[in-house]
């Protein structure tokens, strides 16, 4: 497995895109806001599935409701909003409100 970081380290090394790995969906992740090399106010979850349930994707969370600190992420490298992979799931949701 890989090793675990937190938001603070991933912010100190150019990274901005983490997932928890107990999330159930590949495509559900988090961007920083990385403002010199620390995480910004708020950071933005990604979810196929945050449209059908929240009206909008990503949903955006004060970083004040997480702890920086904690090592408890991965690196997210599954694919972006903007890729035909991460539409088709959110099309899959989409279906569901009908």
């Amino acid at each position: 497995m890989t090793d675990l970081i937190s938001i603070n380290e991933a912010t100190k090394n150019g990274i901005d895109r983490l997932r928890l790995p107990v999330w159930s969906m590949a495509e559900d992740h988090i961007k920083i806001d990385i403002i010199d090399k620390k995480p910004g106010p708020w950071v933005h979850l990604f979810s196929p599935a945050n449209t059908w349930c929240n009206g909008r994707d990503p949903v955006n969370i004060l970083i004040t409701e997480m702890d920086p600190t904690k090592k408890e992420y991965l690196k997210y490298e599954g694919p972006l909003p903007e890729t035909d992979e991460y539409k088709s799931k959110a099309e899959h949701f989409d279906a569901l409100k009908k």
